[in-house]
């Protein structure tokens, strides 16, 4: 296994792989979700001097809205900016309301003004499939889907569940 365990709750898994971040995370995203995932970008970006993220979002996604919420993902995104070659966003949830949440990440993303490519999923190996590719990446990372696919895979079935569901906007 090429990852590295950063965080493991019920609802959140970080795992690293030099400067690649992998959030598996289920069901709603809170302020406290966020904060691990900024302390695990400000490691990965002291120690690797840039990050990439594959965020993969599982069951019933609740796209918080709240403005404390969006000021947090806002700020986390402005502070990681200089350091972002790219990032991949998934969520696997089918149907209206996910293609909403998929949506409204991608415009979250457009105000953010992030500089590197940023696109949202339903498809994680898709998704890591073009992260991958993307040449903004550091060696260990760039072009590295053949040899991370598999590990990526078995973390996803690791941290599976029988009830993945269906997406919902709050706010």
């Amino acid at each position: 296994m090429k990852f590295t365990l950063m965080k493991d709750d019920p609802d959140q898994h970080l795992y690293r792989y030099g400067s690649l971040l992998l959030n598996i995370h289920w069901h709603e995203l809170s302020l406290n979700h966020l904060t691990a995932i900024q302390n695990a970008c400000d490691q990965i970006i002291k120690e690797q001097g840039s990050l990439t993220s594959l965020i993969v979002l599982r069951g019933s996604v609740n796209v918080d809205l709240s403005n404390d919420t969006r000021r947090a993902a806002a700020n986390l995104t402005a502070k990681c900016n200089p350091y972002n070659t790219g990032q991949a966003v998934v969520i696997e949830a089918n149907g209206f309301m996910a293609s909403l949440a998929r949506s409204v990440i991608t415009g979250i993303n457009l105000l953010a003004r992030a500089k590197a490519s940023q696109k949202v999923f339903q498809d994680t190996r898709e998704a890591a499939a073009w992260l991958l590719s993307l040449q903004a990446h550091p060696p260990p990372i760039r072009g590295s889907f053949a040899e991370l696919w598999p590990d990526i895979e078995k973390l996803m079935q690791l941290r599976s569940r029988t009830n993945a569901g269906a997406a919902k906007i709050a706010g």
